[in-house]
């Protein structure tokens, strides 16, 4: 048990460091700055994908009854995780500021990293046999 939660908090973060560090060195050397930091984007998604990756975990192993429902509760997490993104960030999301096409696509980037790491991780509990 401690060593998935280990191998989740790894994976993690070894993919918020790639893709960041990917991510930023791209938008550098096309010398492209959007208007927020792309660094607090990533840490907002990858700290709530593992916060729910882990609860999910933790809920499989001593809740078998819901095991069933991990599927609902994933579904209710990306829409809680979208929520909290709007209120975080909703100075970004106003619409007084204007992104360009280059900037919307970077805040949507570490939202489909994330939730690829999320459904990777959801479809493996719920295939396993306990």
């Amino acid at each position: 048990m401690i060593k998935k939660l280990l191998l989740y908090v790894i994976i993690a973060v070894i993919t918020f460091f790639i893709s960041y560090s990917l991510h930023n060195y791209l938008l550098t050397s096309l010398d492209s700055s959007p208007p927020y930091s792309l660094r607090d984007v990533y840490i907002f998604h990858a700290s709530l994908s593992l916060f729910f990756v882990l609860t999910f975990e933790l809920i499989n192993y001593f809740l078998k009854e819901f095991k069933d429902q991990i599927g609902f509760l994933y579904l209710g997490s990306i829409v809680l995780k979208m929520m909290l993104f709007f209120v975080i960030f909703r100075e970004l999301l106003s619409t007084s500021l204007q992104l360009t096409k280059s900037d919307k696509l970077s805040l949507l980037i570490p939202i489909a990293i994330f939730i690829i790491y999320e459904v990777m991780v959801v479809v493996k509990m719920l295939n396993r046999a306990d």
